[in-house]
């Protein structure tokens, strides 16, 4: 078992971290409570409590000192949630364990260790901490402690069940069923009734106006500006459906997402229809005067919907005269129309990746051949396990995805011995020669760039908008490097041309937000810290001109400098804003919305300008993923739904991830598991010498359209 939260250093086994999410909701249906499966916490401090205990080595050495206590202020936001346990080795006080304050766990806490398991620890211990509190929360109890006779409500049973369906994506007509019935009558509760298909539809459409209500006058009320993202989808049922996304910094300055709209779009795909669909769901949510930015993919009609949309949405940002010769009436709106930054990467890729097409050509054949018959499957698999190889299949790319091929030859590399030799042996001539392998690993390093840099642009809880210019920086580095490569240079020419067609004009969004990231501030100073580490410091080392450094320096919240009465305020605050001291903190865990909420007494414009622009995504990744879960709702068996209950569906579930932090691409992510899961041995924990990790990428969101 991986020491995935660190408990092994302190003789313990990890916590699992995959409960089942939907135990407290099936606890309010089935009318018990299932618990949350875990042991109860070990105490390793037992003995001496939580207090000082000091105890003689047997060596005779200095005794060991242990304790709770701060000697300096933690970095991470991490240690809100831990107790720090210090012991006294060789004179000097270390902290050495972190007690979880949520379930009482111990976890090593050496700063060898890093923060990354506490983190983990910490997400998992707070989904069954709220999980916990929603079911407590249901409870009635007497003045004594004790629960109330449990009294069995239908309303509230069907309610449950309308959030199951859409969680699960079950039939709407599930709770009429005799096999549902059986189950929960003889498992659950023997008092429950069958609820009609018709029934269920119209619960379905209680709760999700009881939640269109909640999210309009209590969620984004509390906004002080949403950013928008659209796309549109066509499905397996024929039929086409826009989607409009609200992103918006919350009250606690958390970055939160929100599907409002999934409409039915049955006529032509203009810029007219496009721009109706989405002012219909934005004056039905109250969030006309609220938009500060629409991020829409480059599609010509999109282009036209924001002619029609931008005067519509001006109640944020205002407008401004702006007369001209031929128009002397013209006016400048400051609307922000944001094009999706993965949509371009994927144009620029597959500009020069239908280059490549005949180098992977043969590999495409090669997983063919193998993949075509079981008996060569379990073959290979038992060449494998005599060499000492942990046994897999290989996923084929698609034309339409980029990225699938470069998954396709991530993890084809690390096999390359094996699987050269046995299908140059059974295929009945020579397939793959040394030439292609080293073509294939040429490729991968030429894409891994593209990957990456649309990997973090997808991201939904922290802002895209502050690093997309690392990225524009390391795509064009990349590519100025690799056309003096003879074998790259007439793949990279178009991909270079197609990059300057969309950013050749760095948009002054990007520059606002880069300046707003207070660790941008060392640029001006010419600052090169040292020692930096990993790819998102080396992003930062290369915005300026060399290596990056590690730690904070800077002023507390209160102790940063004061605007100047001599100047106006905006004026004053952005300068000393600029002229405070650095913030070098380039480590992952930083929290950029944090150090804005923390300092928003001493720079309250920029703050407020500052929430606008870190809520702007700069991809449409929030919309694909709806797409996502659409296609899981309108699948062969549910093909009958209607417009209204497709939109009711996915919103609920999209809100029901929301409450537990785990909106993501689902899409993308089944893509990289396609490639990931497909080892052959029946222990999925044993590998072989010289076989990857079976956790290669399997975290990692895929990109590109």
């Amino acid at each position: 078992m991986a020491d995935e939260d660190g408990l092994l250093p302190v003789g313990l086994a990890p916590e699992g971290e995959n409960d089942d999410d939907t135990r407290a909701d099936a606890a309010a249906l089935f009318g018990i409570d299932l618990g949350d499966g875990s042991a109860a916490p070990i105490d390793v401090d037992a003995d001496g409590g939580e207090g000082a205990t000091a105890t003689a080595n047997s060596n005779g050495s200095a005794p060991s000192v242990a304790g709770t206590g701060n000697t300096s202020k933690r970095k991470s936001p991490v240690w809100a949630d831990f107790e720090e346990i210090y012991e006294v080795i060789n004179g000097s006080r270390i902290c050495t364990k972190a007690v979880c304050k949520m379930c009482k766990s111990t976890l090593s806490a050496r700063s060898a260790a890093g923060t990354g398991h506490l983190k983990r620890h910490q997400k998992s211990c707070r989904i069954k901490t709220d999980q916990r509190a929603r079911v407590q929360s249901r409870l009635s109890y007497n003045p004594d402690g004790s629960l109330y006779n449990w009294d069995y409500k239908p309303e509230v049973a069907r309610s449950e069940l309308c959030r199951l369906i859409a969680k699960l994506d079950l039939p709407l007509g599930i709770g009429e069923t005799d096999a549902w019935e059986e189950y929960i009558v003889r498992a659950h509760n023997p008092r429950f009734v069958k609820v009609s298909r018709q029934t269920t539809t119209r619960d379905l459409g209680k709760l999700f106006n009881e939640r269109c209500n909640i999210i309009k006058n209590c969620v984004l009320s509390g906004a002080s500006s949403v950013g928008l993202t659209s796309d549109i989808w066509s499905g397996n049922a024929k039929e086409d459906y826009i989607s409009v996304v609200a992103h918006y910094v919350s009250t606690d300055w958390e970055l939160q997402k929100k599907v409002i709209g999934l409409r039915l779009i049955e006529v032509k795909h203009t810029g007219e229809n496009i721009a109706e669909k989405v002012a219909c769901v934005i004056e039905e949510f109250g969030l006309l005067d609220k938009v500060f930015s629409v991020t829409l993919d480059n599609a010509s009609s999109n282009a036209k919907a924001m002619e029609t949309l931008t005067p519509m949405f001006a109640g944020y940002l205002g407008s401004e005269p702006a007369p001209t010769p031929l128009d002397p009436n013209k006016v400048k709106y400051h609307l922000v129309h944001q094009r999706c930054a993965c949509h371009i990467i994927n144009l620029i890729v597959k500009s020069g990746l239908k280059r490549f097409k005949p180098y992977t050509e043969d590999f495409r054949t090669a997983i063919n051949f193998l993949n075509s018959s079981n008996q060569r499957i379990a073959l290979f698999k038992n060449f494998c396990i005599a060499k000492g190889v942990r046994p897999r299949k290989f996923g084929l790319d698609m034309d339409v995805r980029w990225n699938a091929t470069y998954l396709m030859l991530k993890h084809l590399l690390p096999y390359k011995d094996v699987f050269s030799v046995f299908i140059n042996s059974n295929y009945g001539s020579t397939l793959l020669t040394a030439s292609h392998w080293y073509i294939a690993d040429k490729i991968l390093e030429f894409l891994e760039v593209f990957y990456d840099s649309t990997v973090t642009l997808f991201g939904v809880y922290y802002p895209t908008s502050p690093l997309i210019l690392h990225h524009l920086l390391d795509i064009i580095t990349h590519l100025h490097e690799s056309s003096n490569d003879q074998n790259l240079f007439s793949i990279v020419y178009p991909m270079k041309l197609k990059y300057l067609k969309y950013w050749k004009d760095i948009p002054l969004l990007y520059s606002f937000a880069f300046i707003l990231d207070p660790r941008a501030r060392s640029q001006r100073r010419a600052a090169h810290p040292a020692n930096i580490t990993g790819k998102r410091k080396q992003a930062w080392g290369r915005i300026f001109g060399g290596p990056g450094a590690s730690g904070v320096v800077g002023p507390s919240p209160a102790s940063a400098p004061s605007p100047s009465l001599s100047t106006s305020a905006a004026a004053c605050e952005l300068s000393a804003y600029l002229d405070s001291d650095n913030v070098t903190a380039y480590e992952d865990d930083f929290d950029l919305l944090l150090w804005w909420r923390d300092h928003k007494l001493t720079y309250p414009v920029l703050s407020i300008m500052a929430r606008d622009i870190m809520s702007v995504p700069v991809s449409t990744v929030s919309s694909e993923s709806c797409f996502s879960l659409t296609g899981r709702i309108l699948e062969e068996r549910r093909r009958r739904l209607l417009p209204e209950h497709v939109e009711m569906l996915a919103c609920i579930k999209d809100w029901e991830l929301g409450e537990r932090r785990l909106q993501h691409d689902v899409d993308n992510q089944e893509l990289v598991d396609s490639f990931e899961h497909l080892y052959l041995d029946e222990d999925a924990s044993t590998s072989g010498s010289g076989a990857p990790s079976a956790s290669t990428s399997a975290s990692v969101a895929s990109g590109g359209s």
